[in-house]
């Protein structure tokens, strides 16, 4: 059996290599927020990395992770359970909620893990949770490994949300679940109308907020606060890994009767090692440097705006959106994929999403901007991508 398998399975590798779909992973031996070095010694302008703000090459965030280094070592020595919680876990979590203006937050060690421990723990086989067809994978993951009916519900559609929410009066509970912004093209959710749905049909609202935390709102407090809503969605998720420091970790906020009984049956909180101490204190010293200074989110959205700007004049096809992600419609998957090849040959790192990620034949490229790139290495961007689309002439 087990030989059978391996065959299986290289058999599909061969066929996923024919078409161009084998990934494979490149050493990268150096790296900032703007360049990576690979092992070949070629440096590549990076516009694929998730360090939004430059933490990671950020002095005062170095110091506070050699502090806490210093102080708790380089983990928690058990579950959150037992005697994992460190004083600095509970503070992040404190800290969080304040910033985020909710009752309560429990911390993971990734984002993955806290979009898998969101509805087993709240949902059994009565009950269902309709989420966006274009959520991300992890919230996904985490709605089908529960027991509830999943039903998705088409992108953005929210005749065919309330549609679905009709056809469920026999369930017990309901949640309704979407991102808050959608990585594939920047779009933001129509959050209050999905909060007016679940109200009307007495759901509970989910939203992952990764790409709006640290972003959007007043000092990068995420989409909620972006949007003022007053009826806020009951839980939130989102991740430390892109605005929020660039370290593993990943947080449910919000109610905090749900908040107590996640901490009391949430498997991944329960049975995984937490987040790390230095990623703790990393956390909290970004919120306490967004509530106090807005240089760096200025530099971030003035970037992503000059990006915009740029690819306007060129009257390229730019996917408008009221978020900082810059995304261009290429049209075909081929398309794509000799663009993105044109601008690696130019040491250019750049994104290409394709069918089923979005629409065939509307075919994206995503360059993630971040508040370290300086105008020149923009302008490098924009000189190659006009290059790269001559090449499609």
């Amino acid at each position: 059996m087990t030989l059978k398998i391996k065959k299986a399975l290289a058999r599909e590798m061969q066929n996923m290599d024919a078409a161009g779909l084998l990934r494979t992973e490149a050493a990268v031996v150096q790296t900032d927020t703007m360049e990576v070095q690979v092992r070949n010694d070629k440096s590549y302008l990076n516009f694929v990395g998730n360090d939004i703000l430059g933490w990671s090459s950020n002095d005062v965030i170095r110091d506070t992770a050699s502090e806490a280094l210093s102080r708790y070592g380089t983990g928690n020595t058990s579950s959150r359970t037992t005697i994992g919680t460190l004083d600095i876990i509970q503070q992040l979590e404190e800290k969080l909620s304040e910033f985020l203006g909710v009752e309560d937050s429990i911390v993971f060690p990734s984002h993955y893990q806290a979009n898998l421990g969101i509805f087993e723990p709240l949902t059994n086989r009565r009950d269902s949770v309709f989420i966006d067809e274009m959520c991300n994978p992890g919230l996904y993951d985490g709605a089908r490994m529960s027991q509830a009916n999943v039903v998705p519900f088409r992108y953005q559609d929210y005749e065919d949300l309330e549609y679905h929410l009709k056809c469920s009066q026999n369930s017990r509970f309901r949640i309704v679940a979407t991102d808050s912004v959608f990585s594939s093209d920047g779009y933001l959710a129509r959050l209050k109308t999905i909060k007016d749905l679940s109200g009307d049909y007495h759901a509970l609202t989910v939203v992952d907020d990764s790409l709006g935390v640290g972003i959007l709102g007043e000092d990068g407090r995420g989409v909620v606060n972006h949007l003022q809503m007053e009826d806020k969605p009951e839980l939130l998720t989102g991740t430390f890994a892109y605005a929020m420091g660039n370290v593993s970790g990943g947080f449910i906020s919000g109610d905090s009767d749900l908040i107590r009984w996640l901490r009391l049956t949430s498997r991944p909180y329960i049975l995984s090692e937490p987040i790390s101490p230095i990623n703790a204190a990393i956390v909290i010293k970004v919120i306490e440097i967004l509530e106090t200074n807005d240089t760096v989110l200025s530099r971030y959205h003035s970037n992503s705006n000059y990006l915009k700007d740029e690819i306007r004049k060129k009257d390229w096809q730019l996917k408008r959106n009221d978020s900082p992600l810059v995304s261009i419609n290429v049209g075909s998957t081929l398309n794509a994929q000799k663009m993105v090849e044109h601008l690696f040959n130019n040491n250019i790192l750049a994104s290409g999403l394709c069918y089923p990620n979005t629409p065939e034949g509307d075919s994206l490229l995503r360059f993630n901007i971040t508040a370290s790139h300086t105008r020149e290495q923009i302008r490098t961007l924009v000189d190659a991508l006009e290059e790269a689309f001559n090449v499609l002439d």
